[in-house]
């Protein structure tokens, strides 16, 4: 794996498809962490985009589960963050591990800061600017500057000027 413009802690797991990542310049990602590049469950979309400078802190745990991860430029993201692209189908009647992965991903935008133990579940559009508080459960539209906090996750002010 070879990314020249970033760093990568030798202590980062990476599985899968590497070529289905693209890292910006200034990148640097601490370990130990993972992160999983794997089809599968009926979807074929993985793939995994950092922008330049983004900082992702240690035990950061990054799934693309068959859907594209995008996260912006000028990012950090604490310690225990989990990302993960899809999830398991709730049918009745059909066992949890055979049911098909549904979700279409998650996108972060820049100078996006998500704090300590956050977990950021499939469909999750985090836009520009956006501040999450530690251990927040993110899902579903946040809008552009927001402070999230809570599980799940609501908005409880807003950056300024």
């Amino acid at each position: 794996m070879a990314f020249p413009n970033a760093l990568i802690s030798r202590n980062v797991d990476v599985t899968g498809d590497v070529s289905k990542v693209v890292l910006g310049d200034g990148v640097a990602i601490y370990g130990p962490s993972v992160i999983v590049l794997y089809d599968g469950g009926g979807l074929t979309g993985s793939r995994l985009e950092i922008g330049e400078g983004t900082f992702v802190g240690e035990f950061a745990n990054i799934r693309t589960a068959g859907a594209p991860i995008t996260i912006g430029a000028h990012c950090l993201l604490g310690q225990n963050v989990t990302i993960v692209g899809s999830n398991h189908g709730t049918r009745v009647g059909v066992p949890i591990a055979d049911q098909p992965w549904v979700g279409t991903g998650v996108e972060i935008g820049d100078d996006v800061w998500i704090a300590s133990n956050t977990i950021v579940v499939a469909g999750a559009r985090i836009a520009s600017g956006v501040v999450i508080a530690a251990n927040s459960v993110v899902r579903g539209d946040v809008p552009e500057n927001a402070i999230m906090a809570g599980s799940p996750a609501r908005k409880v002010g807003e950056r300024r000027p």
